[in-house]
């Protein structure tokens, strides 16, 4: 059960989240309607309610979009229990806006994630991280499809976690990992590297925000696209699931929050639990952990700087990991393949005691593809 003894009015909001509502908080919340303050109503921001997902298990978690598959959104189901896991479900845009108008079609189990929270992110190299409630752990997803989770107390975050987001290229701590403590309600940036298998090894924390009684309970984490209306400076937003509100702040030190900067941008919420800017057309996305169990969406914002700088026909279908590797790797493809040449670029290294000699050997190999969906190992 998500609680604190900061105020009664967060730890009325925790019991909500539990589903341990008493008759006064489910009359109160009962009147609450989510709303666009008048400040970014007039500025053109528009807020639509997307409505809920087909086969999703309440409560819903966070949620994220891949860039290189715009039309599928993955989602946490089933949120702060055992039998939680992560779902995909296809997206529906308006042809010419793009903008998501709603889902096609059922949500389907994607991956298991027990205990998922606000924070769902693919890191760069395809690892996939979620935060954990109430354990404090980060549970990570390895790109060989092995699970592991730690805990993320030893490096300063404070029980429980509740969101996490990598700051984008271009602001303050780009490349950083930040997390948010839902139950004090701090903002935190940890470093971390990387190893071998895909494994994101923590450090401890650098620099700590609070956000408590502006954005008290933070469940989700984005990164506002650069240029957009009413954002002179580069700025976040925070769904705040005690207060009921998305908040926006302009980006400080570490890509952590300006607290002095705070501005409501939609209020009246109930469960507000996520974040995420798609990467097609910079509008904001957020969940709800109760409150309907729905995807709400804010359109107004810039396209991300990175969107669209080259067509989607030339840009590259597949990945590839680990990449350098000694061992075996895989070649996964983002569309259907029919036929084509695989080239790998083999790297090897001949040592010759005899002589202390080293010589270095570079090595292509071309081989047909002619299967409709691979996996390649090798």
């Amino acid at each position: 059960m998500k609680t604190s003894t900061h105020s009664f009015a967060k730890f009325s909001s925790s019991m909500v989240k539990k589903g341990l509502l008493t008759l006064f908080v489910l009359l109160y919340f009962q009147g609450l309607t989510q709303i666009l303050t008048p400040e970014f109503d007039s500025a053109g921001y528009t807020l639509t309610d997307l409505g809920s997902i087909d086969q999703l298990p309440s409560q819903y978690g966070g949620l994220t979009i891949r860039p290189e598959q715009p039309n599928t959104l993955y989602i946490g189901g089933a949120a702060n229990t055992g039998s939680g896991g992560l779902y995909t479900v296809a997206l529906t845009r308006d042809p010419l806006s793009k903008h998501i108008t709603g889902f096609d079609g059922s949500a389907v189990l994607y991956i298991a994630a027990p205990n998922n929270d606000g924070g769902i992110v693919f890191a760069p190299n395809g690892t996939l991280l979620f935060t954990r409630y109430s354990m404090n752990e980060l549970g990570q997803v390895l790109p060989d499809n092995s699970y592991i989770s730690n805990s993320i107390t030893p490096y300063g975050v404070a029980s429980s976690v509740g969101a996490l987001a990598f700051v984008p290229a271009g602001y303050p701590g780009a490349g950083s990992l930040v997390f948010s403590s839902y139950s004090e309600s701090i903002m935190y940036n940890v470093p971390f590297t990387v190893d071998n298998n895909g494994q994101y090894l923590l450090s401890n924390k650098i620099a700590e925000v609070s956000v408590f009684g502006i954005a008290s309970g933070p469940e989700g984490i984005a990164y506002i696209p650069s240029g957009s209306a009413i954002f002179p400076n580069l700025s976040m937003a925070i769904s705040s699931y005690s207060n009921g509100t998305v908040v926006v702040f302009e980006v400080g030190d570490n890509g952590l929050p300006v607290p002095s900067s705070a501005r409501e941008m939609v209020t009246g919420l109930t469960g507000a639990e996520g974040a995420l800017i798609d990467p097609l057309t910079g509008d904001f996305l957020f969940s709800t952990f109760g409150g309907g169990n729905k995807v709400i969406r804010i359109t107004g914002f810039e396209k991300p700087s990175s969107v669209n700088e080259k067509p989607l026909n030339k840009q590259a279908g597949f990945s590839i990991y680990p990449n350098l590797t000694v061992g075996y790797f895989k070649l996964d493809f983002a569309t259907h393949f029919t036929g084509g040449l695989i080239t790998v670029l083999i790297f090897m290294v001949l040592k010759c005691w005899n002589r202390k000699l080293m010589l270095k050997v570079l090595m292509n190999m071309t081989f047909p593809l002619n299967l409709p969906d691979c996996t390649l190992s090798g």
